[in-house]
């Protein structure tokens, strides 16, 4: 069974307005991208005209609106020193 702190949900309304629950921290933004870490895993939210309506650092809580084209989760990198030892 899954922890509940590793519960996490994505909202698409009409590709208009997305809801994130569970971001852990909002590491960038622009008018096209969103890039967010949601449980200890990078998500990037692509689009245009994205802006950030609500969001709740406290309670993880993400509201925004543009026009969504993508939503993917990225691969973390393996750290420098994995690389080098392994």
């Amino acid at each position: 069974m899954q922890n509940q702190i590793d519960i996490h949900r994505i909202e698409l309304d009409d590709r208009k307005k997305i809801s994130v629950s569970g971001v852990s921290s909002l590491d960038g933004f622009s008018e096209q991208v969103l890039n967010l870490t949601v449980n200890g895993r990078k998500l990037k939210v692509l689009g245009e005209n994205i802006k950030i309506t609500a969001y709740n650092k406290s309670t993880g809580n993400l509201v925004a609106d543009g026009v969504f084209n993508e939503i993917k989760y990225c691969q973390q990198a393996t750290p420098f020193i994995k690389k080098l030892f392994k």
